[in-house]
């Protein structure tokens, strides 16, 4: 079993912050999304899942640092703090990279690679295009 202070997933935003997948941020995620399955395609696919998520992880990350260090208490972030560091698409999919990992950081290998696979299947179907039809094709339709 991992050690459960070995769970945050580290992010260069203004400064380096931890996204924290815990129990807190699971069961407000769960509540505002239902099942963890939905969560988890959803925060692959979806921007606006994708940062409420991270603010939520970060904040986590945040409040654990200000138990652990009460005089020198950090700030909590909200989405247009977060959106501010992350910086056109190659940003994004690093953000939502980052976020998957965090989710999974606790999940038995086995369970992680199943996830792992699926998104690649996801992505492989998103990205193969229908044909283009030309201009005969659809004007018929």
């Amino acid at each position: 079993m991992r050690d459960i202070k070995d769970t945050g997933v580290k992010i260069q935003l203004d400064i380096e912050r931890e996204l924290v997948f815990s129990l807190n941020v699971m069961s407000d995620a769960v509540e505002k999304y239902g099942k963890m399955d939905n969560l988890l395609n959803d925060s692959a696919k979806s921007l606006e899942v994708a940062k409420w998520l991270a603010v939520q992880m970060v904040n986590e990350g945040i409040e654990i640092y200000n138990d652990n260090n009460p005089n020198d208490k950090q700030s909590l972030i909200d989405e247009r703090k977060l959106c501010r560091y992350v910086h056109g698409f190659g940003g994004f999919n690093v953000l939502q990279q980052k976020v998957q990992e965090a989710m999974l950081k606790g999940l038995p290998a086995d369970r992680v690679q199943q996830v792992e696979e699926l998104g690649k299947n996801l992505i492989a179907a998103q990205s193969q295009t229908k044909p283009k039809m030309n201009r005969e094709q659809r004007r018929k339709k």
